[in-house]
């Protein structure tokens, strides 16, 4: 079944001031107004902000891999495919003016009691650990480098979550050039 227009409005301008300004920082007035919704709309399809927050993530996390798959899935070659989600990253943070990860920027904001949404923080980091596990196992497994699989497959998306928080703060590229570089080099030729 489609979503109704007003809730992908809502989830739009909550996705934008979320990610712009902070999820803290973002009100559900602001919301309804910049949505030009009534409050009974908003509320009919996310009883609390907190529901909101929840879709948001979820949804998040589904374009996110949407992207990332129009970006690299044309690639073949699973090292080269694996070295372009550095340039994936850069990509992002260029189209977002360096704005950062959304799912750190939005965890960095929640109480630490608030398991059920660092669940699904982590469910995305966690799939993208997978998508990075699953390109190593199609790079040539008798390569010397890939012997200890999980020490690399942790390495690499360690770089990447890493490279993209430095960047975020930098404002610059650089340390996701780096550390593609560094991935690079633990990968071979």
């Amino acid at each position: 079944m489609k979503e109704s227009a007003a809730k992908n409005r809502i989830l739009d301008v909550a996705s934008r001031l979320f990610y712009e300004q902070g999820y803290n920082s973002t009100g559900i007035n602001q919301i309804i107004e910049e949505a030009e919704i009534a409050r009974a709309s908003l509320y009919n399809h996310f009883p609390s902000k907190r529901d909101l927050l929840t879709s948001y993530i979820q949804r998040a996390e589904d374009i996110w891999f949407e992207e990332l798959e129009a970006f690299v899935g044309h690639i073949k070659n699973p090292k080269k495919k694996l070295l372009a989600l550095f340039d994936h990253r850069i990509s992002r943070q260029l189209k977002f003016n360096f704005g950062g990860c959304r799912f750190i920027k939005v965890g960095a904001e929640l109480p630490n009691d608030d398991l059920a949404a660092f669940e699904l923080i982590d469910h995305q980091k966690s799939r993208l650990k997978e998508y990075i596990h699953q390109l190593l196992l199609e790079i040539n497994p008798k390569n010397e480098l890939l012997q200890n699989l999980e020490m690399l497959n942790e390495t690499i998306f360690l770089l990447i979550e890493g490279a993209t928080v430095t960047a975020g703060i930098t404002k610059n590229p650089e340390a996701l050039q780096s550390a593609k570089k560094i991935a690079e080099t633990l990968l071979g030729q």
